[in-house]
């Protein structure tokens, strides 16, 4: 009988520890991370206090004490405090009417809700300076040329300002307040009934304080991306003297630029959205809000007679102020050759022939910003992947912290993160103002908490062990990613994907301070083609705008609309970006 004799493998040397594949990865993600966020924003807090080799607190006394400076700081906390408040005034009824009530027409609630967070706020802020300008808002013109009246509406006002802020800030409060209220138990508000307190009654003393935490962080929010917003406080506060933070900041970069002092009102920025979210924790720390018990949620719908027909008349008027006016008004303006009241005479494709053809640098920025988008969300996404494998996978030390510094963008308006990036690179010696390269660590360092998120929530729903019996039976880290990790991964990650996608395509904020000439973006040529008087040219390109847009959410229904709350109109997990 023949012996067959199996030798013992012989394993190669193998290389040292720090040099595998993994420690590779976690080490590239955290230089990555550092280099993104945490150096430009300790560059930032640096230069708001060094000058010339020495502390100073010059530029904080100056930015505190100016009355430039005092009155953009006010101007702000007015746009924020009015927003936040009509935010509630807007989102809560149209929350509670989907979540609790009998109002015909959800769909459209949810589709109001949905495309006016989607909207570039810059651009609807062009569409109701269509409308309503002092002299050439074709509605003025109507009433006063048309109707003989001697009235009219100035969009230039801090009125109008808070009017075309809160259109795209509503939605946070809607999302966060009608997730809330599918999840309360309705047993509360049953008992109430059944003691005699009326519908009203009910829904005010019972159901809106059971959902107050959801409506304060959707206030939250609301506030730090009003405060934050860049194109339409550009576009309608500059012609009516409305100085506000961002704009003040964006004007301390013309020549001489004014280093420090932007950098210390960016880090007043900062102090606001903290001031903000310390409030917030400290009233919602003054009680329990805890309602849904182990029985189970039972939402329940109220039946409001005829008052429903009332509310869905609201809705649809809300539907026809922040989605049919704007986007009505940008698709006429975008095929007429002259706006006015017969613009319908003059119907032409002629606009879109120059933006898309002819003119070479709108050409140049729909290419640039779409490659940089897709380039962006990718890059936001595979760092996003590894800085969620270590902190849910590993137990290196510091992990927590490394999650946290992945957030911080969070609360970074894009104005603020460009000012820091342009501190921290312009100190470096590689020459990066002006190039693809500064727009694209812009945006990666903006919007890699969205990555970070959607690659942590769908780890967490991966069982450990699939990746576990993968190593034990032989396979290596890069196999078992490549092969069991990602793949399982993937409908989030592509989710995430996509919620950097969209944001990266309007983002006006960052890329103001960071273009030049050859990486000009869509939201910049828009806005330069705005403030040089090309008004028909703007509203075509801002059509393409939306195109791209709707391309991507129809993308994200098909494959990922469920994670994306695009289908129900529901936030899940997801945290709303700040976008502009």
């Amino acid at each position: 009988m023949a012996i067959i004799t199996i030798a013992s493998p012989v394993r190669a040397r193998g290389l040292p520890g720090w040099l595998r594949l993994e420690n590779i990865v976690i080490g590239a993600a955290i230089a990555a991370l550092v280099v993104l966020v945490v150096l430009p924003v300790l560059s930032l807090v640096l230069a708001s206090v060094w000058q010339d080799g020495a502390l100073t607190t010059e530029f904080f006394a100056e930015a505190l004490t100016g009355r430039s400076y005092l009155r953009a700081l006010g101007n702000s906390l007015i746009l924020g405090g009015w927003t936040g408040l009509l935010s509630i005034v807007i989102g809560v009824p149209l929350a509670w009417a989907v979540s609790r009530t009998n109002v015909p027409g959800k769909g459209l609630i949810q589709l109001t809700a949905t495309l006016s967070y989607l909207s570039p706020p810059f651009l609807t802020a062009i569409a109701f300076v269509n409308l309503f300008s002092p002299n050439a808002g074709v509605i003025n013109v109507f009433l006063r040329d048309v109707l003989g009246l001697d009235i009219g509406f100035n969009i230039f006002t801090m009125s109008g300002l808070v009017f075309v802020t809160v259109l795209h800030t509503f939605p946070f409060v809607y999302l966060l307040a009608s997730s809330a209220l599918q999840s309360v138990d309705a047993s509360y508000e049953e008992a109430a009934q059944i003691l005699g307190a009326s519908k009203l009654r009910t829904a005010l003393t019972i159901t809106l304080p059971l959902v107050a935490p959801a409506v304060l962080s959707g206030t939250l929010l609301a506030f730090v991306n009003a405060i934050a917003l860049f194109g339409s406080q550009a576009i309608i506060g500059l012609p009516g003297r409305i100085v506000t933070l961002p704009t003040r900041i964006y004007s301390l970069f013309d020549y001489p630029p004014q280093f420090g002092t932007a950098s210390a009102l960016s880090l007043l920025f900062i102090a606001i959205t903290v001031a903000a979210l310390y409030l917030q924790r400290s009233f919602l720390a003054k009680r329990s809000y805890v309602t849904l018990a182990g029985k189970g949620a039972r939402p329940q719908l109220m039946d409001l007679g005829p008052w429903r027909w009332v509310l869905f008349g609201a809705c649809v008027a809300t539907f026809i102020v922040a989605i049919l006016l704007p986007y009505g008004s940008l698709i006429a303006v975008s095929f007429s050759k002259s706006w006015g009241l017969d613009f319908w005479q003059n119907l032409t494709f002629d606009n879109y022939r120059f933006v898309l053809i002819e003119y070479d640098v709108t050409r140049r920025a729909i290419i640039n910003s779409l490659g940089l988008a897709i380039i962006a969300a990718t890059v936001c996404v595979f760092l996003g992947a590894m800085i969620s494998w270590i902190d849910v996978r590993t137990t290196l030390p510091g992990r927590k912290l490394l999650d946290y510094a992945s957030l911080i963008p969070l609360g970074l308006p894009g104005i603020v993160m460009a000012v820091a990036l342009l501190q921290f690179w312009l100190a470096m010696p590689i020459a990066l103002y002006g190039t693809f390269a500064i727009l694209l660590l812009a945006y990666v360092g903006r919007y890699v908490p969205l990555g970070v998120r959607a690659a942590n929530s769908s780890l967490r729903q991966i069982d450990p062990s699939l990746e576990e019996s993968a190593r034990i039976l032989g396979a290596s880290w890069g196999y078992t990613m490549k092969e069991i990790t990602l793949p399982l991964i993937k409908p989030g990650l592509f989710a995430g994907w996509l919620l950097v996608f969209v944001p990266v395509i309007q983002e006006l904020s960052a890329s103001i301070l960071l273009f030049s000439s050859t990486s000009i973006t869509l939201a910049v040529a828009v806005y330069n083609l705005y403030e040089t008087g090309y008004t028909e040219p703007v509203a075509a390109l801002a059509i393409v705008n939306m195109i791209i847009i709707a391309t991507a959410i129809g993308i994200a229904r098909r494959f990922g609309g469920s994670r994306l709350g695009l289908k129900t109109g529901t936030s899940g997990n997801s945290r709303p970006g700040v976008m502009g």
